[in-house]
């Protein structure tokens, strides 16, 4: 079964035998991995949970005003939601009359407006009691890493099977980075397209004018002086 060798010139010439090449192939054939193993889905999966976010403040005057320190903490706390939140926030305003908790409510709409949440997804409740106090709730996400074996635990491996690390360090990136981790469940719901835009953007096109902004040519641009030297 063995191969037969000699010299030709100054080279020499090794021929292979039909034995020989049955047990090369043989050899290459114990492999037990099965075709098409690779690749597959990340086996390690981003969890993402939710968590409920709370704020309390209290209000001052018959108008229910919030300090200069809490409208700033509702303003961040808004914004939050702004960013990451998804579905209602509620908001229960305690007053000891029904004319101070409107006005309270309309100081709190206003104040998410500014902050660029849609009144649309405020939902305001008032309470008539002794306190003055605004409450804010609404339900965040938080998207967690998968745990990642050590490598070294996964070194040996004699079948070449899919690691269970397959995939992780890619999730586990991508759960540091994701802004919204509510879109991971699932896409947010579209907002309405500007109609007034879009129409006046096809008029123009229709014209044969240009859609884009327009920028005077005269205009002069001018190079910030900071740090130059004088």
């Amino acid at each position: 079964m063995g191969g037969i060798s000699g010299r030709w010139g100054a080279q020499w010439v090794v021929t292979l035998t039909p034995g020989v090449v049955s047990l090369a192939l043989a050899v290459a054939g114990c492999s037990t991995a099965e075709p098409g193993a690779f690749p597959q889905p990340p086996s390690a999966k981003i969890a993402v949970a939710e968590v409920a976010a709370n704020l309390s403040l209290p209000l001052s005057g018959s108008g229910g005003i919030l300090s200069a320190n809490d409208r700033a903490r509702a303003s961040a706390f808004l914004d939050a939601y702004r960013d990451g939140g998804r579905g209602p926030m509620l908001a229960v305003i305690t007053q000891p009359d029904r004319a101070s908790a409107n006005r309270a409510a309309a100081m709190l709409l206003a104040l998410a407006a500014s902050r660029g949440v849609s009144t649309d997804a405020l939902v305001v409740s008032s309470a008539i009691g002794a306190g003055k106090t605004v409450s804010l709730h609404y339900t965040d996400f938080v998207a967690k890493a998968p745990g990642c074996a050590p490598e070294i635990a996964l070194s040996f491996n004699p079948t070449q099977a899919v690691s269970g690390n397959f995939g992780c360090s890619l999730e586990g990136n991508i759960a540091a980075m994701v802004a919204h981790p509510a879109d991971l469940r699932g896409p947010a719901v579209e907002v309405a397209a500007d109609s007034t835009r879009a129409s006046r953007t096809l008029g123009l096109y229709q014209t044969g004018k240009a859609t884009q902004a327009e920028v005077n040519r005269n205009d002069s641009l001018q190079l910030s002086s900071v740090g130059a030297t004088k």
